[in-house]
Formats: C-alpha cells, structure tokens, sequence
C-alpha cells in the first residue's frame, strides 16, 4: 500500500516538470525571507515562552543567535538601545527626564491588552483647527505578593498554571510535528524526515542559551506610594501614555532594567552550547539545500513545515502572548489600558497635572495634601515641553486656582462627574484673555472622568492584590 503511494507520488514530479522545479525554490525562498526572529528571541529571554519545534533558523537569525556581544546585558533583544524605537520617560514626582529602560517589552505588553476609550465630550474637542493628542492611561497593579528576597532567584517561587489557551497551540505543534515524521517515515522522504527531528533538538539548544532565564522586576518591594511617568517617543509628539500606579512598578518597569532570574552560564558551558547551535543550524541549511537540490516531496514537506511555523508565530503565538505570560508569572502585574483624545497640548498638560498623584505638595508630618501650592519638583516634568517663564507661572496660577475652586457635576446635570465649562464667573473674568484657559478647564473635565471610569486609587497606594 505505501509502495504505491510512493509511486504515485514521484509520477506527479516526472509528469509535471514545473512541481519539480517549485520543489526546487520554495525550501530556501521561505528558510530565507520570512522568519521573523528578534521578537522571537526577545521573548525567550524575556519569559522563556517558546514553542520548542518551532525552530527553522535563517542566515540573519543564527547571526543573531550566535552572536556573542554582551556589553547591553542583561537587556532583552529588542530593549537594547538602537534595536527598537526608543521612548522617553517624564518622571512625574521629581521630574526626571531619562530613556525608558525596556521600549519593547512595554509595546509587547500594551499590544497584549485592548484599550477601553474614554469619550471626551468637551467643546474644545470639536475646534476647527485642534492639534488633537492621543493619551493612553496605563493602570498598573500587582497580581500577587512580590518574590521573597531571603529565596536565592533561581529557586521557583511563583508557580504559573498556563490556561488552555496559551497551552493549545504548543499542544497543536507538537501534534503536527509528530504527523509529519510519521509521514515522511512512510514516504520514505529522509530528508525532511531529518530536517522534522531537528527543530526540537535546535529548540531545546536555543532555550537552554537564551530562555532559561527569564526576567522579573529589579526592584520589588512594595510601597504605598503611587507615581505617575508620561512616556511619548518625543516631545513633540501627539502620541503619549501615562503610566499610573504603585511607585515601585511604575519605576521597576520603566526606569530599570529587568534582572534575570538564575545566574548566567559559565563560559565553557555556554561555549559548548553555542557550537552545538552552530552544527544543528548547519545541518538545518544543509538539508534544505539538499531538498531543493534533489526536487522531489522532501522540499515540499520542509517547505510546510516552516510554513507552519511562521504562521503559528505570526498568528496564533504572537510576542504579545509571551509579553503577556510573562507579566503574570514573573513580573506579576496587572494592566488596566485606557484610551481618550484631548483638543490640544495645553489640554494635554493640564489632564496630566490633574491626574499626578504628586502634584501637590504634601503639609510636614502626614499625607495630607497642601491644596494651596504645587510641588516644585513635581512640576519640573513640563519642562521639556513648556519652558519656564511668566505665561507659564500664570498658566500655573490658573490652574491652581480652578483645580481648588471647580464644582463637580456632569455635562447631563447629573450629581456625578465633572464640569465642563468655568469653575466660576471670577475666574473666568480673570483669565477670559487667555487662548489657554478653556484647555485647563477641558484639562480638569477629561482628568476627573478617568479617575472615576479607570478607579485610580490616588495618592497613597491599596495594597489588596488583584485576582489573575
């Protein structure tokens, strides 16, 4: 029965010459162009998530798995600096200005969860020529209590149940894969028979270099503190996100660099590894090139099987999977992603201003805020992006004034939610010569609608922890 088959099967590449000659194209066409690694790889040193048969290694990726330069350690991939597009960090306590230590793994984890938009409802949103600014609000709280310190970081201290849907896929690749040995043992294709028993052992090699371990937060203590960072790719952007939450994840994430769980390899262990990977990638080319020589089924089974896996990679297991595995079992924190647009960059600052936890300046000996003046460092963060001057001491003074003085009650008349139009008429006399003055109270509007629709917790931090 299976001799037949076989007949059958090397009838179709005699009769139709073009069959052999696609064969003959399509290993390398795909092993060359198509593999996307650097993310692949940013998320096995990032959470160890990889799919061990998943393997196909082009020309680019063994020089990027062989290389052997480790002056950005212990950043992942993609976080170190000119691999991907970097972000600039707004400190909102003390002003800081400084590059965002982990660009990548924060767009992963971001894309890993959908936005819940805020409507803004006010006038100044429907002006002629508005300079419109994205915002997104970025809730970050804790999943679970923090790592115990006096545990050494290479013993298991978290113990993570993927669920089913982060299980299926692994479970699905190894399904194929066993189907396509079994049929290439059948058709008596050694060649892709060989190249098939190669990707788990070239996976095991890679994870073993590269994924064993995993990252987590550097600094992990709690505090009751919470802090907010604005974060854009510059300042002249009209993209920004706000992260808010507990201080030290605020700034573990976006100030720090991650810190690997273990200790790295020796270097004759991680030597023998790397010549190792060097052989199995060898061999990878090897046989491919060997299928596409030869022009028969072989190349064909290859070619669906690297098929196979960039689209499980582009599709079913994205980065943004690993990313998000990876915030639950090692960094354990939570993202709550909101999304709203202002009118204009002077709306913008004021809805930051409005939503800083550090904003005001705090009375001596307690948490309880001084309403009557703003932190000076805390105000620093603005900046970059308005100097200081005389308008800006005046913009201040009115939005201090209208932060202290504004009523509370919705658009509709209702008794919740906040104001849109003058906090009242003196104020509104006084700086009715001022472009600014609708933006601050637009500002103020927009900031009081998210804390109440995103139940940001305000100044001082709850430490009740969030269910998975």
């Amino acid at each position: 029965m299976f001799a037949s088959a076989i007949n059958e099967l090397t009838a179709i590449l005699s009769q139709n010459s073009w069959v052999a000659e696609l064969a003959g194209i399509l290993p390398l066409s795909a092993l060359v162009e198509f593999i996307d690694l650097p993310p692949k790889l940013h998320i096995y040193q990032l959470a160890g998530y990889t799919a061990l048969w998943n393997s196909p290694i082009t020309p680019a990726g063994s020089r990027l798995l062989l290389s052997s330069d480790k002056s950005t350690y212990p950043h992942c991939h993609l976080d170190r600096f000119g691999n991907s597009i970097g972000l600039l960090g707004l400190d909102g306590r003390y002003g800081s200005r400084y590059y965002v230590s982990n660009p990548e793994t924060i767009r992963m984890c971001l894309r890993a969860h959908p936005a819940t938009i805020i409507e803004n409802v006010h006038g100044n949103i429907n002006t002629y020529d508005s300079r419109l600014q994205n915002l997104e609000i970025i809730y970050l709280s804790r999943l679970h209590p923090p790592l115990r310190p006096e545990i050494p970081s290479s013993w298991p201290q978290r113990i993570f149940f993927p669920s089913i849907r982060i299980r299926w896929p692994h479970t699905c690749g190894w399904i194929v894969l066993l189907g396509m040995v079994v049929m290439s043992s059948i058709l008596r294709t050694w060649l892709s028979l060989a190249f098939l028993i190669l990707m788990p052992i070239t996976g095991v090699v890679i994870f073993m270099l590269h994924g064993s371990t995993p990252r987590r937060l550097l600094v992990e203590k709690p505090t009751r503190w919470n802090r907010l960072a604005l974060v854009a790719e510059h300042e002249n952007t009209t993209d920004w996100i706000a992260f808010y939450g507990e201080s030290t994840i605020v700034n573990s994430l976006l100030n720090r660099p991650l810190k690997p769980l273990g200790s790295v390899k020796r270097p004759p262990v991680t030597t023998g590894l790397r010549m190792i990977l060097r052989v199995l990638i060898l061999g990878q080319w090897g046989i491919a090139l060997g299928a596409a020589a030869i022009k028969d089924w072989n190349a064909y089974f290859i070619t669906f099987w690297i098929s196979f896996c960039i689209f499980m990679q582009a599709f079913v297991m994205p980065s943004e999977k690993g990313a998000k595995q990876w915030m639950k079992s090692h960094a354990g924190i939570k993202i709550e992603r909101y999304s709203t647009t202002l009118s204009s960059r002077r709306a913008l600052l004021n809805t930051i201003v409005a939503l800083n936890p550090d904003t005001f300046a705090l009375l001596p000996g307690g948490i309880k805020e001084d309403r009557g003046r703003f932190a000076a460092q805390a105000m620093k963060w603005i900046d970059p992006i308005l100097v200081e001057g005389p308008a800006r001491t005046r913009w201040e003074e009115a939005t201090l004034e209208a932060m202290n003085t504004v009523i509370r009650h919705s658009p509709t008349g209702t008794t919740k939610g906040p104001r849109c139009d003058a906090p009242d008429a003196g104020w509104k006399e006084k700086y009715k010569n001022e472009f600014w003055a609708p933006y601050v109270l637009e500002g103020i509007y927009l900031a009081t609608k998210i804390k109440e629709e995103a139940k940001l917790p305000g100044r001082v931090q709850n430490h009740k922890s969030n269910e998975v």
